[in-house]
């Protein structure tokens, strides 16, 4: 009878739909010396499923320069992260920065997450965000089950303080197309930049989650062996 019991209440767990990271980037090692040299795409810290999870970006990267000019290092760095939003066992290391230039070539242009979202739905984006006085005004998430092609979700106008501001939550759980999705895009876009500035748009502790929900065949499976299990008792 106790392990009949045993079997029903791990049977209740497996079937229970429950919050999970699907994929978490923060960043955690020092930066490079040169802290634009850095190794594209950015593989996740955490992710939930065998597919691909990455970071990359339409921007100007690193030319390879060995004296590089402000525009031959391109539009992304690393730079001093923070707290908010983090993890546990995670520290405030680095954090990626998106700077506008001379020539204006991040005006527009995106962090592009790739994810497996295989077994998720009600999927949720948060951030930690730092925009410098003259860095992005606006941000915007739009989302893609391609890679190519994008639909915005939501922009908001940012808080140039130079400084951390609260954890960004972007609730996303009415986005059907990326849900279940052994590949899933999430961009994120800056945009209102000062012109011909250096400003910069930094992002940290970069977390998608959702709600997992276990597929019925693996559930069969648990009561299939939880019944050969107690067979075997019997006889």
């Amino acid at each position: 009878m106790k392990s009949m019991i045993a079997l029903a209440a791990l049977v209740a767990v497996a079937g229970s739909a429950h919050a999970a990271t699907v994929a978490y980037w923060a960043f955690p090692t020092t930066a490079p010396a040169q802290n634009y040299n850095i190794t594209w795409p950015i593989n996740a810290d955490l992710k939930a499923n065998s597919g691909p999870a990455t970071i990359d970006t339409d921007a100007p990267k690193y030319d390879g320069s060995p004296a590089p000019t402000a525009l031959q290092q391109g539009s992304m760095q690393m730079f001093t992260g923070d707290l908010t939003g983090a993890l546990p066992g995670y520290l405030a290391t680095t954090a990626l920065s998106m700077r506008n230039d001379s020539q204006d070539r991040g005006q527009g242009k995106s962090i592009i997450m790739r994810f497996d979202a295989s077994g998720f739905q009600d999927l949720t984006l948060s951030f930690a965000e730092r925009y410098s006085s003259t860095g992005a005004a606006t941000t915007t998430i739009s989302y893609s089950n391609d890679g190519v092609n994008y639909t915005t979700f939501t922009s908001w106008s940012n808080n140039r303080t130079g400084a951390f501001l609260p954890l960004r939550t972007v609730d996303m759980s009415s986005v059907g197309a990326i849900e279940f999705a052994a590949t899933a895009y999430i961009k994120i876009t800056f945009s209102a930049f000062n012109t011909n500035s250096n400003g910069s748009a930094r992002l940290d502790n970069i977390l998608v989650d959702g709600t997992f929900i276990p597929a019925p065949g693996s559930l069969a499976l648990l009561g299939l062996g939880g019944l050969v299990a107690a067979r075997r008792r019997r006889a």
